[in-house]
């Protein structure tokens, strides 16, 4: 298996850790090979603030979620500080953090085929109710990719 570029979707879970842990020891020794920190998150809206209490009262709930957001940020560069401390060179791990406009395994299928992937390491987590009814993100991805690898942790 030629393996040049993996895609790593990673969501601070505790199977993302032992994702990530996975790609750094199977991974770490191959030549050539880039992985691709993936995270999509919600977007913040933006505000018209007014003289108002409750506008003002929004202004800060905004204002928190923003810094929710740059955390999650600081989060996906530790996990780039992982890779790279565990054999990764530093241009071979790459960072996409952007904003959901659709639903995350489509975002997940999209780059994997646009950014030709080779490999996609996903968790799989264990079945709750309601995504009987929405279907899980790992069915979603399984079922949609054809000619990639798909490691799953779980």
């Amino acid at each position: 298996m030629d393996v040049k570029m993996i895609l790593l979707p990673y969501n601070f879970t505790g199977l993302d850790k032992k994702a990530l842990e996975f790609v750094a020891l199977t991974f770490s020794h191959v030549q050539g090979v880039k992985v691709t920190l993936f995270n999509v998150f919600t977007s913040i809206p933006s505000i018209a603030m007014k003289d108002s209490p409750i506008m003002k009262k929004m202004q800060e709930n905004v204002t928190y979620l923003q810094q929710l957001v740059a955390e999650k940020e600081m989060a996906l560069d530790k996990a780039k500080e992982t890779l790279v401390s565990n054999g990764f060179s530093e241009n071979s791990v790459r960072i996409v953090f952007k904003p959901k406009n659709k639903d995350i395994a489509s975002h997940i299928i999209d780059t994997a085929i646009n950014e030709q992937h080779d490999v996609i390491v996903i968790n799989r987590k264990s079945g709750k109710v309601s995504r009987f009814f929405t279907g899980s993100v790992f069915n979603k991805v399984i079922m949609a990719l054809k000619d990639i690898t798909i490691c799953i942790v779980s």
